[in-house]
């Protein structure tokens, strides 16, 4: 008698599923990137060129607020780490003659190591506590920079920041900066990829799924938690300082709690169960401001309702648009 079915089989079509997800994620990927590699050819007026760097730079933003939230916690604040790793790129730079790529190194190496000093006070908090805790920090970071004026410069700002050097070779245009912030992006994403993959990943789900039920399970919660803070936080502050190198200028203006905003809602617009919805996000998100500049009077209601309407029909992010599409096929074919 041939059997019906069998328990092998919801195993099997889990494992086809997860494989032709991996497979147009993956094609996905390679595309973009092929793209990205050929839009210095396209892109001839320099401001689109200045564009298409922020996109990969709040891209890499929106990636490292992604590891702090895949522990289950909300940072108001880090715009604040991303404005100490560019004062510590910046003041290295030029008061100790420090080569950029040494002090973007340092940068994320204190940034880092000061999110983990910080995170084992501040993540014993829960929910909207550490939310305001994150806040407030990130207040107090730009007070200090405003105030601070004999090593900050104040509201002045330091300028003359040195472009960053390869090699000896000077990414001081916008093309060759491009170049190497698509180099950082694929350097970060293999990272995070492979962090999420790894025992570390799966404890981070697991503590965003239910905290109580990980520690139940003999996860323990304050050392993940403390170390997905302190990457996503390293990342951030090396990335910030990157940014002051290409941008060349920096005050306590250039990283507020509206950038901190901006990230998170980069990440809800693009997917943020998603890597790749960091980048969709920001290839979204970045360039809109941009488009509604000249309607003057309307800008921000239009751009309110935009945010609203993805929200509303995309509440899974814009990487939800392709599984829209497929279960669509798939019922037309029933």
């Amino acid at each position: 008698m041939l059997e019906t079915s069998s328990p092998a089989l919801p195993k099997l079509e889990r494992s086809q599923t997860a494989e032709s997800r991996n497979l147009r994620q993956g094609a996905v990927i390679a595309v973009l990137l092929a793209v990205a590699i050929g839009v210095p050819q396209f892109a001839t007026n320099q401001f689109y060129l200045h564009l298409a760097n922020m996109i990969l730079l709040n891209a890499i933003f929106a990636m490292s607020l992604g590891l702090i939230m895949s522990v289950g916690q909300i940072s108001l604040g880090h715009a604040a780490f991303v404005a100490a790793g560019a004062y510590i790129s910046a003041l290295a730079a030029l008061d100790f003659k420090l080569p950029p790529l040494l002090g973007i190194l340092l940068a994320g190496l204190v940034t880092g190591f000061s999110a983990a000093l910080l995170g084992k006070v501040l993540l014993r908090l829960r929910g909207v506590y550490f939310v305001l805790v994150t806040f407030l920090a990130g207040q107090v970071f730009t007070l200090i920079a405003l105030n601070w004026e004999s090593v900050t410069h104040g509201a002045n700002g330091i300028v003359g920041i040195p472009a960053i050097s390869l090699f000896g070779f000077p990414l001081g245009t916008r093309l060759r900066f491009y170049y190497f912030a698509l180099g950082l992006f694929v350097l970060v994403f293999a990272f995070v990829w492979a962090l999420m993959r790894s025992q570390y990943g799966r404890a981070f789900r697991s503590i965003a799924e239910n905290l109580r039920l990980a520690e139940a399970s003999g996860i323990d919660v304050s050392r993940y938690q403390v170390i997905a803070f302190s990457l996503g936080s390293s990342i951030a502050g090396a990335t910030g300082a990157v940014m002051v190198h290409y941008v060349r200028f920096l005050s306590p203006d250039s990283f507020t709690f509206t950038d901190s905003i901006a990230y998170i809602t980069i990440l809800v617009v693009g997917g943020r169960h998603a890597l790749i919805g960091c980048l969709l996000g920001s290839l979204f998100m970045t360039p809109l401001p941009e488009a509604l500049r000249g309607l003057v009077g309307t800008q921000h209601i239009l751009y309110g309702v935009i945010l609203l309407g993805m929200l509303l029909f995309l509440p899974e992010g814009l990487v939800s648009i392709g599984r829209l599409f497929s279960r669509g096929s798939s019922r037309g074919t029933r």
